[in-house]
C-alpha cells in the first residue's frame, strides 16, 4: 500500500510538472494579447511594451545576456492607421474589423465618393476592363465584386489590384464573403489611393456612394527591437541551438480595433519563452548553449530576423541548428517542418522521436520556403527549419477573432516535449 501511494504521488508530480508548461503558456499568451499591447505593433508603443514584458520574464529566470540588456534595437518605417476610420454607406456606419478593413497602404482621406461597380454583369473577359481604364475615375471608388466571375485572366487581374491601381481612381474597394482578414506588409509606403475590403453581408443591395474618413500617419525610422537571451551549455558553451519566434502582430486598425494575434504568434512566443524557462533550471542545463530569440518586424516583412542575421550577437557559423516556431496553438493533425526536405537527417530524427513517444498524429516535411523568420538565417548558411502546428480546431488568421480564450493549444505540451527530446538527443 505504501509503495502504491509513493507511485501515485510521483504520477501526480509528473502531471503537475507537465501541466505547468501549459499554464505558463496561457499566462504569456493572455498577457501578449491584452489590449494594453495594442496588437504588438507600432502604435501606442505596443511592440515596445511587449518587448519589455518579454525581457522582464527573461530577467526573472536569470537568462544570460549577450550585451548589457536583452535588446537588439533597429529601425522600421511603416504607415499606421491608429486614429479615426469611418465607412458609411447610406445611413449605415460599418463596423471596423468585422464589416470593413482599410489597407495599411492607404493615405488620409475624407469625402463622399461615387461608386463604379464592376461585377460579372460587366466583366466577362480581361478586355472588358480596358474601357474603364480609359475613363476619368479620379473622384470615384472602383468597387470590385468577384462573385460569379470564372475567367482566370479576369481573376488574375483583380488579384493584381492588391498592389496597384491602374484605374487611377480615388480608391479601390473589394466585396468579400466570410470573415475579413488584414495584413501589414503593404504598409512599407503610403499610396496616393486608398483600398478597402467590405463584407458582403453588411452591405445594402445598391451602393451609389461611400462616405469615407481615414486618418493615416507614416512613421519613419521607428525604433523597435529583438529580444534575445541564452542558456550556457555545460559541455559545449561555444556551440548553439537557437529557438526563434516573432512576438509582433498587426497592431491597430483605427482607434477602436486591435488584432490580438493569439495563434499568430503569441503561441510561438510563449513556447520559446517556456523553453527558456525550462532550460534555465539547473537540472535541465543543456550540453550546448541555447539561444532564445523573439523578433519584431515579421509581419511587416521579416525585418527583425533579417537584422539579426546581418548583425548577429553570436557566431552564426557556430549554430548547430535553428528552430523557428510560428502558430503552434493547434496540433490535432500534427506539425509541418518547413525545410524538412533540406535537412533530411534532422527531420527523420523528429519523426523517430515522435513515433517512439506517440506525441503527434504526424510530422510532415515541406521544402524550402521563405515564409517566416528561419529564412534570413537559412540564407546565411545556418541549418534552419520552421515548425507550425496543423489542425482545423482553430483557423483564425490575421483577423480580430484570433483571441487567446479560444486558442485550444491542443498539442502544446506534446510539441514542447518533442523539441526538448530532440535537443536531448544531440
Amino acid at each position: 500500500m505504501k509503495k502504491f501511494f509513493v507511485i501515485f504521488i510521483l504520477i501526480l508530480s509528473y502531471i503537475k510538472v507537465q501541466s505547468q508548461d501549459l499554464q505558463y503558456a496561457r499566462y504569456i499568451i493572455d498577457s501578449l494579447c491584452s489590449q494594453s499591447f495594442f496588437g504588438r505593433a507600432y502604435t501606442q508603443n505596443g511592440a515596445q511594451n511587449a518587448s519589455f514584458f518579454i525581457a522582464e520574464e527573461f530577467s526573472k529566470i536569470n537568462l544570460n545576456k549577450f550585451n548589457d540588456n536583452y535588446f537588439q534595437n533597429y529601425q522600421i518605417s511603416t504607415n499606421t492607421l491608429s486614429n479615426v476610420l469611418d465607412v458609411k454607406i447610406g445611413k449605415t456606419h460599418l463596423k471596423a474589423g468585422t464589416d470593413f478593413m482599410v489597407s495599411l497602404s492607404s493615405p488620409s482621406v475624407k469625402g463622399s465618393y461615387k461608386v463604379l461597380l464592376l461585377d460579372s454583369s460587366l466583366i466577362k473577359t480581361r478586355k472588358d476592363f480596358d474601357k474603364f481604364l480609359k475613363k476619368d475615375l479620379t473622384k470615384k471608388i472602383v468597387l470590385i465584386d468577384k462573385q460569379n466571375i470564372k475567367d482566370k485572366d479576369v481573376i488574375e487581374f483583380i488579384n493584381s489590384l492588391r498592389f496597384n491601381n491602374p484605374f487611377k481612381s480615388a480608391g479601390l474597394a473589394f466585396i468579400n464573403d466570410g470573415k475579413l482578414s488584414w495584413g501589414t506588409s503593404d504598409g512599407k509606403k503610403q499610396n496616393n489611393f486608398f483600398k478597402i475590403n467590405l463584407l458582403r453581408n453588411a452591405l445594402p443591395k445598391k451602393i451609389k456612394r461611400i462616405n469615407l474618413t481615414i486618418e493615416a500617419e507614416f512613421i519613419k525610422d521607428y525604433e523597435t527591437r529583438n529580444v534575445i537571451g541564452y542558456c550556457k551549455g555545460k559541455i559545449y558553451p561555444d556551440s548553439f541551438f537557437v529557438f526563434t519566434a516573432h512576438y509582433d502582430h498587426l497592431g491597430q486598425m483605427g482607434k477602436d480595433v486591435y488584432f490580438p494575434g493569439a495563434n499568430d504568434n503569441a503561441s510561438g512566443t510563449a513556447m520559446v519563452m517556456d523553453l527558456a524557462k525550462y532550460y534555465s533550471e539547473s537540472r535541465n542545463q543543456p550540453d550546448y548553449s541555447i539561444v532564445f530569440v523573439l523578433v519584431s518586424g515579421e509581419e511587416s516583412g521579416l525585418y527583425g530576423s533579417h537584422y539579426l542575421a546581418e548583425h548577429p550577437l553570436f557566431p552564426l557559423g557556430n549554430v548547430k541548428f535553428l528552430i523557428n516556431l510560428d502558430m503552434v496553438g493547434t496540433g490535432s493533425e500534427g506539425i509541418t517542418i518547413v525545410n524538412g526536405t533540406k535537412f533530411e537527417e534532422q527531420y527523420k530524427k523528429f519523426e523517430r522521436i515522435n513515433k517512439e513517444n506517440g506525441y503527434l498524429k504526424a510530422v510532415v516535411k515541406r521544402g524550402e520556403s521563405c515564409n517566416s523568420d528561419h529564412c534570413a538565417f537559412y540564407e546565411k548558411g545556418v541549418p534552419a527549419i520552421f515548425i507550425y502546428a496543423m489542425g482545423s480546431e482553430f483557423a483564425e488568421y490575421h483577423n480580430i477573432y484570433d483571441v487567446p480564450h479560444k486558442l485550444p493549444l491542443t498539442k502544446y505540451n506534446e510539441i514542447f516535449r518533442l523539441l526538448t527530446d530532440y535537443i536531448k538527443s544531440k
